[in-house]
């Protein structure tokens, strides 16, 4: 964001004038803070980083602040705190550690919000030091940490910055010690202790040389330079001057540097491995770069697709690509949504994967990834054999496999895609439910009955015309979608003709069998408009047929029956 780049030297000049500042964006996530910010809340020092919610800011400060404070309570002080950060319009004043702070919050059109605290009461300086020497308190508020020795090399007084620099839970935590060892403890149980061995050396040689400036490694990947000076009564003043964010640079530049350096054989042989594996992937690839030319096309992408191979080596326009795509009439199988899309230049700045059919019946199966800084990578996949394979699945999924049927719950999704219906576009629904089944499969056992079973299934589907559905419910229990029914006589004379079909007599195995049918039947929208209503009424009039005489056939809602008895039935 160029904003926040210019915002970066303005936090470090208001880091010169002791002031700390902390920028966060419009949904209050950190974006950049300077030192004075970690001199006056040493809390966040190692824990805040770039994107951290001010939520976890504010809940560290408040830990800090009063240890021991109750998780619900310490909710609460969140929850206000978030609330008067995001309403303030002017300065408010508080203490902590010591010192009276003065907090503004601005916002930043475009970026968010920028909160500023200024130190309004000089702290009390801790710690074994004259309290006369007053010009210590300078040092207590440079934005670099600070040590001043005694004559005999031991640790006399450090600033806040120092305190927080290495770690130390306080002042009196230093004064006494060699910085040697405060080092070693710095480093005591940190990996990376080859890092602490080379700093060591350099220490112990260094010290001795007050004036002459070195460099020092911390954990965390973090660098101080020291730069010593004389001072009065023997002592030493020592700045450490933060150039981690230096080195760091040195360390992206000397990388930079290295990989400008890589041989150009080893780029060739990368090239070329890259262009024999997109040579012979089984996908097609395609590449758009953010002028919308087709920088690469393998060959598989070029055959799946049916472009001529002269354009897609002249490294075309994406447009030129759709024009010819146009002319040879491509989408003629794409739907509507599709075409629209590709008219409207087919290229998204999202992730996207869809299904496209081409005139010659394959399935392909398209995904495209956005490029930064614009472009697209787009990927084309022969999907024609798995679709097949999964429709024959769904297919099967859908089928009772005795009958081939439609099984219960394939019939109860294509009656619910019916619905809602009109009285001109009605449909009877049909429940068949067969008489005298029983004692052939007691008689002759399960195999015969399947049989039975299987062949009245068929004459159920010679009875049914184009756009009428038959399913298997279970058992010996069968139903009819009969479409454009208007009239309850329509639908009666599909019922008789189920029931005579099925009473007459069919032979199986060598064995005569014969069975009958009672029908109850549904008429929609008037016995209901949903699923299980039009079910419920159709299976209720299918019991009152079956209770009034054995095939017959009972409308519901219509008082009459029709009896069509097959031979041998009894009322």
């Amino acid at each position: 964001m160029e904003a926040l780049a210019l915002l970066r030297p303005v936090c470090d000049t208001l880091d010169s004038l002791g002031v700390a500042a902390c920028v966060l964006d419009e949904h209050d996530r950190t974006l950049t803070w300077n030192r004075s910010f970690l001199r006056f809340f040493p809390e966040h020092g190692g824990h805040i980083y770039s994107g951290e919610p001010y939520e976890a800011n504010l809940r560290r400060f408040f830990e800090a602040r009063t240890p021991g404070l109750p998780m619900a309570q310490l909710a609460q002080r969140v929850t206000d705190a978030l609330a008067r950060h995001r309403a303030q319009h002017r300065a408010l004043a508080f203490d902590h550690r010591g010192r009276r702070l003065r907090v503004g919050s601005l916002p930043l059109p475009g970026i968010g919000r920028i909160r500023i605290w200024t130190e309004h009461a000089m702290p009390v300086l801790g710690g074994p030091v004259d309290p006369g020497r007053t010009e210590l308190g300078l040092f207590d508020h440079l934005p670099d940490a600070v040590m001043v020795t005694t004559e005999d090399g031991l640790i006399a007084w450090v600033n806040e910055t120092f305190v927080h620099a290495y770690g130390l839970p306080d002042r009196e935590a230093a004064v006494g010690q060699r910085f040697e060892v405060l080092y070693a403890e710095v480093w005591s149980d940190k990996p990376d202790r080859h890092r602490y061995r080379e700093g060591s050396a350099a220490l112990v040689d260094r010290l001795r040389h007050i004036g002459a400036p070195f460099e020092l490694p911390l954990p965390m990947d973090r660098w101080v330079r020291i730069v010593g000076q004389a001072g009065p009564e023997g002592r030493g003043i020592y700045a450490h001057v933060d150039i981690t964010e230096l080195k760091r640079n040195e360390r992206r530049l000397m990388e930079a540097e290295q990989r400008t350096k890589a041989s150009e054989a080893a780029l060739q042989h990368k090239s070329t491995l890259l262009e024999a594996m997109l040579a012979r992937m089984e996908q097609g690839v395609m590449m758009v770069n953010a002028d919308h030319v087709v920088e690469v096309c393998n060959p598989r992408a070029i055959e799946l697709l049916g472009l001529p191979p002269d354009l897609m080596a002249s490294h075309p326009r994406f447009q030129d690509v759709l024009e010819y795509q146009w002319s040879t009439d491509e989408f003629r199988d794409t739907s509507e949504d599709l075409k629209a899309f590709v008219r409207a230049g087919g290229i998204l700045d999202i992730p996207q994967i869809y299904d496209r059919a081409r005139p010659d019946g394959r399935i392909i199966e398209v995904r495209s990834v956005p490029l930064e800084g614009g472009g697209v990578l787009r990927t084309y996949t022969d999907v024609s054999d798995r679709r097949r394979r999964e429709d024959s699945i769904r297919q099967l999924a859908q089928r009772d496999d005795l009958t081939d049927l439609l099984n219960r719950a394939s019939f109860r999704e294509r009656l619910a895609g019916l619905l809602p219906v009109t009285a001109e576009d009605g449909f009877a629904l049909h429940f068949i439910d067969l008489d005298h089944f029983k004692p052939v499969n007691d008689r002759h056992g399960h195999v015969v009955g399947d049989r039975v079973l299987a062949a009245l299934a068929d004459r159920l589907r010679g009875l049914a015309r184009d756009g009428d559905t038959v399913a298997r419910l279970g058992g010996d229990e069968f139903a009819v979608l009969q479409m454009g029914v208007r009239r309850a006589d329509h639908a009666l004379g599909l019922a008789h003709r189920i029931v005579s079909m099925l009473s007459q007599p069919l032979v199986v195995d060598r064995i005569m069998v014969q069975v009958g049918a009672s029908v109850g039947v549904a008429l929609a929208p008037h016995a209901g408009g949903d699923v299980e209503t039009l079910i419920r009424h159709a299976d209720d009039a299918m019991y009152a047929a079956k209770a009034s005489r054995r095939g017959t056939v009972r409308i519901h809602g219509h008082d009459g029956a029709a009896a069509v008895p097959a031979a041998g039935d009894q009322p």
